[in-house]
């Protein structure tokens, strides 16, 4: 199991959260867990909560909320969002704390509606040549609040390291997150973070 040091990072003594950031149901047509099965393992993994990151879908939250507060996990309400910009495809973001459904299109659009639901917005392995990097990052790096400094599935490490140098130069926070897509990768990296709550997890991102 991988965990990160991220700028969220606590002491010991201090409260704490060991929070997946980047998780997908079978609500994404290329994962296979189901919400319910993907909480019961992030409770027996250890995790104090998940956030539930579908591909362009927010199907999962209910069943995923309804699951969490059964079993004592928090669920974060989030979704990985295909972006766009002058009609090329140019990666993904992954949106937290939303109310509701954003529709994949040009990052203008996608940003503006995040930000009116008052959520946050994190670029996903911005720098994956294998699976959607970003292809802009730096043009759109001041409008991002972290980055996802450390992606479990991303199989070359100099792209984590790309990820993790460009958060450091920028002075962005960054997350971390096992991508899974089935129950056995749930969990192989985390954020481990300086907060008792989703408040205080949004103010140390912000």
């Amino acid at each position: 199991m991988i965990w990160i040091q991220t700028f969220l990072v606590s002491h010991r003594d201090v409260h704490r959260m060991k929070l997946d950031l980047h998780v997908h149901t079978f609500y994404s047509d290329d994962a296979v867990a189901s919400p319910e099965r993907l909480v019961i393992e992030a409770k027996n993994r250890g995790l104090d909560g998940i956030a539930v990151t579908d591909h362009n879908t927010t199907g999962a939250w209910k069943r995923a909320i309804s699951a969490g507060k059964e079993h004592g996990i928090r669920v974060i309400r989030g979704e990985e969002v295909r972006v766009t910009h002058d009609g090329e495809e140019i990666g993904e973001v992954l949106v937290y704390f939303m109310d509701k459904e954003i529709k994949r299109g040009e990052i203008g659009d996608v940003l503006d509606k995040a930000r009116q639901q008052g959520a946050l917005v994190s670029v996903a392995h911005p720098f994956d040549y294998f699976r959607n990097r970003f292809k802009r990052v730096e043009e759109f790096k001041h409008d991002f609040d972290a980055v996802e400094a450390f992606n479990s599935r991303v199989v070359i490490p100099f792209f984590n390291q790309r990820a993790l140098e460009f958060a450091k130069r920028n002075r962005l926070p960054v997350t971390a997150g096992s991508d899974a897509h089935c129950l056995n990768e749930l969990g192989n990296a985390y954020t481990d973070a300086k907060a008792r709550n989703f408040e205080e997890l949004r103010r140390a991102i912000e």
